[in-house]
């Protein structure tokens, strides 16, 4: 049986949490400032894309929720593997690792997307 080191599959799981926890920490940051938009601002055009971006803010709020939660399912499914091999987890049991990288990568993709979008939205109302 080919087995990983429960500290390469942790660490990753850390990391994820962490870039996960600052996109949201900076969700907010980017609701406060869109807030101050919409306060300033009673144009047609920009109140639909503040809409716009308080809708996409939402979705990538409650993404990251998915995301984390699923995350920490993942580390409680792997906690019997890691009891049973001393540490070590069977790298069989593990695609479900791989899915979720593949996710938090996609989600950073998106994240910065909608980051630039909104800097550029910013830079033209401010």
């Amino acid at each position: 049986m080919q087995t990983t080191s429960v500290k390469n599959i942790d660490n990753n799981h850390s990391e994820w949490k962490n870039i996960l926890g600052f996109y949201k920490d900076e969700l907010d940051v980017f609701k406060e400032r869109l807030n101050e938009v919409a306060q300033k601002n009673t144009g047609k055009e920009i109140m639909q894309m503040v809409e716009h971006f308080q809708n996409q803010f939402v979705i990538q709020s409650e993404n990251i929720d998915i995301l984390l939660h699923d995350i920490n399912e993942h580390v409680s499914s792997l906690a019997s593997e890691i009891l049973h091999h001393a540490g070590h987890i069977d790298k069989h049991q593990i695609p479900e690792h791989f899915v979720l990288q593949e996710r938090v990568e996609r989600e950073a993709l998106i994240f910065v997307g909608i980051k630039t979008e909104f800097m550029k939205f910013l830079s033209k109302v401010m």
